[in-house]
């Protein structure tokens, strides 16, 4: 009870003070309302505080249990649903095609050639992946560390059909539904033979195929062509973004950014905290997180595959990462055009990345010139792999002794600051040593060098 309300009480309860039958009844009006006060002229002066007292009580109470809780019915559009392990809760969403998911249109899921997925991961047993056959899966889970007692609470499927993508959600309220829930998700992926997750291969379908075991099932896509774009996502982007989160995707690539959004750690707290009152207030805003994760999935597989087929790629550390994916899954001309356009930009610290990888191409095809070009320009860049390519060029290949000497120098000297802090810097350090000596050793035993001069290839010191 409050002191306000405990200072009109006592005024109240004075002999004489004449302006207590009054205020008495404000306070009813104020505390009863209109229709309980204040008809209490028949209840002695007492009853009537005792009744004040209760109510001032009662109204704390209400204040200290928080507001009255709203059900899942009421925030979220939904349905129960009933199978032959018990029943739970499901939400049904769309979304049209030709509705641009921030910068992607889905519709350009149409026009992805078979063997693009094939190319983005880099795997050819996705050869013919088709995303309009798969079905794109996340799950909001009770514990974000795995483990056997981490359970999926929400299971969210999408898949494109006609002229829509379509999401379907599935939820146990509580631990009692869950074979209810893998019975539901069952039936629905009976229909696809693919699935694409984000992160799914190191958490999501792990912990499905466990509940399913636990639950006396078996997950269906167990053995299924996989796409994680995870690892396409950060072989694309990483060298530009600072995070390859599925969130900061949407916001640097598809131009998203969500409002009221609930944090994924927040998320198993927010289940027992529903499991424990009941209340849907925050679970409503998780189930719109699994949908917005499912969807923005499916729109940056589709971007990652335009990039692919479309050389989208602007920034030249953009270039540079799309040129690895290319390299990866041999298509070495695309990869080689895709390096050149990133080194007329200015791709700072993968400039010499770069180069190297180009040397590697001329070396390959037998264009040694051109190989010791570009490993001078790596090595001038601060490349030690490029130094050691050098100094074995120059001694097996040029027969350069003192070009393969001072690349030795070049070498020893940038990685020597690292030597004591790093195992492999040690080890690089200790090679060049060794290579160093031997170049010593034989142009001591070599005899003086030609009249006019020791023959130099590109990368040694100038005359004196």
């Amino acid at each position: 009870m409050s002191s306000s309300l405990q200072a009109r009480l006592s005024r109240l309860k004075r002999p004489g003070g004449a302006e207590a039958p009054p205020a008495l009844e404000r306070l009813e009006r104020e505390m009863l309302g209109a229709d309980d006060g204040p008809g209490g002229e028949a209840l002695s002066l007492k009853d009537r505080l005792q009744r004040l007292v209760n109510a001032a009580a009662t109204k704390e109470r209400q204040r200290r249990r928080g507001p009255q809780p709203v059900p899942l019915e009421e925030l979220v559009d939904g349905m129960r649903i009933e199978n032959l392990r018990g029943e739970l809760f499901r939400v049904d969403s769309s979304v049209h095609l030709e509705v641009r998911h921030g910068d992607v249109p889905l519709s350009r899921v149409h026009a992805i050639e078979p063997g693009t997925v094939a190319l983005l991961a880099g795997d050819d047993a996705l050869s013919g992946f088709d995303l309009r056959e798969a079905v794109f899966l996340d799950t909001e889970t009770t514990g974000l560390a795995g483990g056997a007692g981490t359970a999926a609470f929400l299971i969210g499927l999408g898949w494109f059909e006609g002229d829509r993508f379509r999401v379907r959600q599935c939820f146990m309220r509580d631990y009692h539904e869950e074979a209810a829930l893998l019975e539901a998700v069952r039936a629905e992926l009976a229909r696809f033979d693919r699935v694409v997750t984000f992160n799914g291969k190191m958490f999501d379908l792990p912990l499905l195929d466990a509940r399913f075991r636990l639950n006396r099932g078996r997950f269906p896509l167990t053995d299924a062509p996989h796409l994680d774009l995870l690892h396409p996502a950060r072989r694309l982007w990483k060298a530009r973004l600072e995070s390859c989160r599925l969130q900061s995707l949407e916001a640097a690539l598809l131009g998203l950014r969500r409002t009221g959004d609930i944090p994924g750690e927040e998320i198993p707290h927010v289940y027992f905290d529903w499991v424990r009152r009941r209340d849907a207030r925050l679970l409503a805003r998780v189930f719109e997180h699994n949908r917005q994760d499912i969807v923005s999935l499916a729109a940056l597989a589709v971007l990652a595959c335009r990039w692919v087929e479309e050389g989208r790629a602007e920034d030249p550390r953009d270039l540079f990462s799309l040129a690895r994916v290319m390299e990866r899954a041999r298509r070495f001309e695309t990869s080689e055009e895709l390096y050149l356009r990133a080194l007329d930009g200015d791709p700072g610290s993968l400039r010499g990345p770069a180069l190297l990888r180009l040397a590697w191409r001329a070396k390959r095809r037998g264009e040694h010139a051109r190989a010791e070009a570009y490993w001078v320009e790596a090595g001038e860049a601060g490349e030690v792999e490029a130094w050691r390519e050098l100094a074995m060029h120059h001694e097996h290949r040029t027969r350069d002794v003192d070009a393969a000497l001072f690349a030795v120098e070049r070498g020893l000297a940038l990685v020597e600051a690292a030597r004591l802090r790093e195992v492999r810097a040690w080890h690089v350090a200790e090679a060049f040593e060794k290579r160093g000596a031997r170049l010593r050793r034989k142009r001591a035993t070599s005899g003086p060098a030609p009249s006019g001069g020791t023959r130099r290839g590109p990368g040694s010191p100038p005359a004196s």
